[in-house]
C-alpha cells in the first residue's frame, strides 16, 4: 500500500490480495531480461563465432561494443531525468560538491548498483546488472565451449555462497538473484531451444497438440507460481526456482502469446521503447506525479496513464536522437574507443 501513495486504488475484477499476488508473482521481469540479454547476446556471439572460439581480445572488443552502446542508450533518458526532477522537484540524492560530481558520474554510466552510491532513481539499479550481463556472457560463452553444461554449477553454487545464507530470499542480492539465468540464456540460444520447444510435437494433430501443451504447460507455470511462494522454498530455493520461472515464462509466452495476430504488433511497438519506458517510468509514479498517477481510483486507468506517458517521453527521446543524430555521434563514440583500446591493450593490432 506504501507505493499506492495512501490511494484508495480499486483492482476490479480482481480483490487487492489477487492483485498483489500476481504483482509479486511477475516480479520476475529482471530474471525475464536477463535471461533474454544472455540469449541475444549469445545468438550475436555465434553469428560472428559459429564455433563459439573467442580471443581474449575479441571477448574484449564485444564487452566494450555492448557497453558503450548501452551506455548510450542510457545516456539521453538520464540526462532528460535528471533535469526535470531538478527542475520541478528539486530532488537531489547525490551530495554536495566534489561529492555530488562523483555520484552523479557514477550513476551516468551504470555504476552506482555496483558500488552502493546514490541514485536518482532505485530502479536503475538495473543498469549495473546490465553491465554484469555483457562482462559475464563473453566469458561464460568461452567456459560453456569448454566445459559444455557444466558451466552451470558456478553460477548455480558460488551466489550461494555468496549471500551466505542458503538462498533465502531476504539475503539474495539484486547483483546475485538472476545470475543463474546467464547460463541458462547462453545454452538455450546455442541449442535453440525456444524454438525447438515451440516446433516439438506431443501428438501429429496440430490443434490437439496445441490445447495438450497449453493445458499442461499452464498446469506447470501455475504449480511453479505457487512453489515459488511456499513459505520452506522461498526459505530453502527461492534462488533457483526464481531463476527457472523466468525462463518458463519467456518460453511460455513465447509458446502461446507471441503468434496471437494484432497483439504481437502491439507487443513489437512496446519493444521497440522498452528501454526508454523502463528508464523513465519509475520517476511518474514516484517522484513527477505520485498522487496524481494513483488518483484514478482503478487501477487499469493508472496502468493506461503510465503506459501512455512513458510512451511520450519515449518518444521525444527517439525524436531528439534523430534531431541530433544520435546513432551517428554513438558509432564514432565506438569506432573511438575500440581504437583507443586495441592501441592501448593490443599493440595496435588490427580489430576484427
Amino acid at each position: 500500500m506504501e507505493r499506492l501513495n495512501g490511494c484508495d486504488v480499486s483492482f476490479y475484477p480482481l480483490s487487492q490480495k489477487a492483485a498483489f499476488f500476481i504483482f509479486e508473482t511477475m516480479n520476475i521481469c529482471v530474471g525475464m531480461f536477463a535471461f533474454l540479454s544472455a540469449y541475444g547476446l549469445t545468438k550475436t556471439v555465434k553469428h560472428k563465432f559459429p564455433s563459439l572460439d573467442m580471443t581474449a581480445k575479441d571477448c574484449t572488443v564485444f564487452i566494450t561494443k555492448r557497453t558503450v552502446s548501452l551506455l548510450g542508450a542510457f545516456f539521453l533518458p538520464f540526462v532528460l531525468c535528471s533535469a526535470a526532477t531538478a527542475i520541478f522537484v528539486g530532488y537531489n540524492p547525490y551530495g554536495e560538491g566534489i561529492k555530488k560530481i562523483i555520484n552523479i558520474f557514477t550513476d551516468m554510466i551504470g555504476l552506482a548498483g555496483l558500488l552502493h552510491t546514490p541514485m536518482l532513481i532505485g530502479t536503475w539499479w538495473y543498469m549495473s546488472f546490465a553491465l554484469v550481463i555483457i562482462f559475464l556472457t563473453p566469458i561464460t560463452v568461452s567456459w560453456y565451449k569448454r566445459y559444455g553444461l557444466g558451466v552451470i554449477i558456478p553460477y548455480a553454487v558460488i551466489p550461494v555462497l555468496l549471500d551466505f545464507r542458503f538462498n533465502s530470499s531476504e539475503n539474495l542480492t539484486n547483483m546475485t538473484r538472476w545470475l543463474l539465468t546467464i547460463p541458462m540464456g547462453i545454452i538455450f540460444a546455442d541449442c535453440d531451444l525456444l524454438v525447438k520447444y515451440k516446433l516439438g510435437k506431443f501428438v501429429k494433430n496440430k490443434t490437439a497438440d496445441k490445447i495438450i501443451k497449453f493445458i499442461l504447460f499452464t498446469v506447470l507455470l501455475i504449480s511453479m507460481v505457487y512453489l515459488r511462494q511456499n513459505g520452506w522454498v522461498k526459505q530453502k530455493f527461492f534462488y533457483y526456482i526464481s531463476s527457472i520461472l523466468p525462463v518458463f515464462m519467456v518460453y511460455y509466452l513465447y509458446e502461446f502469446i507471441t503468434d496471437i495476430p494484432v497483439l504481437n504488433t502491439v507487443l513489437d511497438f512496446l519493444g521497440k521503447h522498452s528501454s526508454n519506458m523502463f528508464f523513465m517510468h519509475t520517476f511518474i509514479r514516484a517522484v513527477w506525479f505520485p498522487k496524481f498517477t494513483y488518483s484514478f481510483h482503478y487501477a487499469v486507468f493508472t496502468y493506461l496513464f503510465m503506459l501512455g506517458f512513458s510512451l511520450i517521453l519515449s518518444f521525444a527521446i527517439e525524436g531528439i536522437k534523430k534531431l541530433i543524430r544520435w546513432d551517428s555521434v554513438m558509432k564514432k563514440v565506438i569506432d573511438f574507443v575500440l581504437k583507443r583500446q586495441d592501441y592501448l591493450l593490443f599493440k595496435n593490432t588490427s580489430i576484427s
